[in-house]
């Protein structure tokens, strides 16, 4: 079985490098440093996933999250939020606009690859 592309965008460059390094033997990785170069990425390549970061300069997670919700090119790929952000209005908030997870930063690699794992497994289950 081919390895699933995941999309990293994080405007930290500590947080992509960590992604890379825990997912890399997992997963091809993409990194993207904004939400323009998420857009960019996506509909350029073929994603699996995409761990999207809430707090980043220009376009911020939630308008990343519309913008590739909005396209129909891009509108299946499943989003989970990576944020240090926790209230509880943003959890709902990015439910409520498509994302298929929502994390906490500083993340434990166990948790992450759990949520990659149940979020990928339910595209599967969707698509058989």
């Amino acid at each position: 079985m081919a390895r699933k592309t995941l999309l990293a965008v994080d405007d930290d460059p500590v947080v992509r490098e960590a992604i890379n390094e825990v997912f890399g033997c997992e997963y091809n990785i993409l990194l993207a440093k904004d939400g323009h170069e998420a857009i960019e990425f996506a509909n350029e390549q073929e994603i699996d996933i995409i761990l999207l970061d809430i707090m980043m300069p220009g376009f911020d997670g939630f308008s990343t999250l519309m913008l590739l919700k909005d396209d129909p090119h891009t509108k299946d790929i499943p989003v989970v939020m990576l944020t240090a952000v926790g209230k509880k209005e943003k959890v709902i908030t990015a439910f409520r606009d498509g994302a298929a997870g929502y994390v906490l930063k500083p993340f434990k690699e166990a948790t992450l690859r759990s949520k990659l794992k149940s979020v990928l497994d339910s595209e599967d289950e969707e698509e058989s």
